[in-house]
């Protein structure tokens, strides 16, 4: 079976798909092609970088032991609190306040955004250059182009106010925002393709929009909002033959629903404890930026835990279903076989 792997978004949280690799290693399994949107992005390019999962495991363990002592993001506070104050945004892709929820404030936030949001921030909340050079050091280019195919969820961006009025309504269910697009990433020039990795990881807002081909991008995991179609990207590994999809998600509820493909095998990795380590108005910002010690140790031995657990459950229907497919391989291959063979008796007999 070609397996393919997926990679959700969420920030810090992502330090949990270093323990779905260590597991994944540990039980043998390697995957073909790799599919990531924001941070899922990120840990993407290693992976599909690697030979296999174990050295994949290695490379980003290291990587998140170093993210764990040096956070990736310079935040500029005072822009962070005045815009949290006035947008009520907790900067998780969008994602609103509770309080936004009642009918009455929908009715406000949604005829003074222009009010809510400053227009004068001309700059991002933080400086993408730390996560740079974090790809300089870390990704192998040569053989990311040479390695399994990769593909990120990348999101075609209106500008700030717009991107962010687009998640807002998609999040207070008003109207559904647009899909995000998927983009090979062996495709492009090699300096293209850290524009397109960063830009997967361009939460509106907080970073900049990144150009490719023309065109500005952000956070792939905004399209699609109500199915978490952008920050799913499934499609494209199924588009790329995959048999076994395995999907990890990084948020204690996902709308995804893996019953929208169901010509696909697909195991899904979510999180069977709480994910989130903080509470409040604001616990998914901080859970979003805790690039922590405390945290990211805490997030990657959940990821292995409750990766080795689903494996050890589905490990004997996942069997059973690939017995199945060789039988069923076998069997074609004989009666192609047998049909020439037929052919060729009847072809014999003609002459006789």
């Amino acid at each position: 079976m070609k397996v393919g792997l997926v990679l959700s978004g969420g920030g810090a949280l992502g330090a949990y798909q270093v323990g779905i690799l260590k597991a994944l290693a540990e039980q043998g399994i390697d995957v073909q092609a790799v599919s990531g949107a924001s941070i899922g992005a990120l840990n993407g390019a290693i992976v599909a970088s690697e030979t296999s999962s174990q050295l994949a495991f290695e490379k980003l363990n290291n990587l998140w032991t170093l993210l764990s002592k040096d956070s990736p993001l310079k935040i500029n506070n005072a822009v962070y609190l005045q815009l949290l104050i006035s947008s009520g945004l907790q900067l998780n892709a969008g994602r609103l306040l509770k309080l936004l929820e009642t009918p009455y404030l929908k009715s406000i936030w949604m005829k003074h955004i222009p009010d809510f949001i400053p227009l004068n921030i001309a700059d991002s909340l933080l400086d993408d250059e730390p996560l740079k050079e974090l790809l300089e050091e870390y990704l192998d280019v040569k053989a990311l182009k040479s390695g399994l195919p990769l593909y990120v969820s990348v999101f075609e961006s209106e500008g700030m106010i717009k991107d962010v009025v687009q998640c807002v309504t998609a999040e207070l269910g008003i109207a559904e925002n647009k899909d995000s697009e998927y983009i090979h990433i062996q495709s492009l020039h090699n300096e293209e393709q850290k524009e397109a990795l960063l830009a997967s990881a361009a939460l509106p807002l907080l970073f900049k929009p990144k150009t490719i081909g023309g065109k500005e991008y952000i956070d792939g995991g905004v399209g699609g909002w109500s199915k978490n179609q952008g920050n799913t990207p499934v499609q494209p590994l199924i588009d790329s033959g995959c048999d076994l999809v395995i999907v990890s998600h990084l948020a204690d509820g996902s709308l995804w629903s893996r019953h929208d493909f169901p010509e696909t095998t697909v195991v899904e990795l979510r999180p069977q404890s709480q994910i989130a380590r903080h509470d409040g108005l604001i616990g998914g910002a901080k859970d979003l930026l805790g690039f922590k010690p405390e945290m990211i140790e805490s997030w990657i031995e959940q990821g292995y835990v409750e990766t080795i657990r689903t494996l050890e459950r589905i490990k004997k229907p996942l069997k059973a279903k690939s017995s199945l497919r060789s039988s069923e391989s076998v069997l074609q291959t004989s009666l192609r076989d047998s049909k020439a063979i037929d052919d060729g008796l009847d072809d014999i007999m003609s002459k006789l």
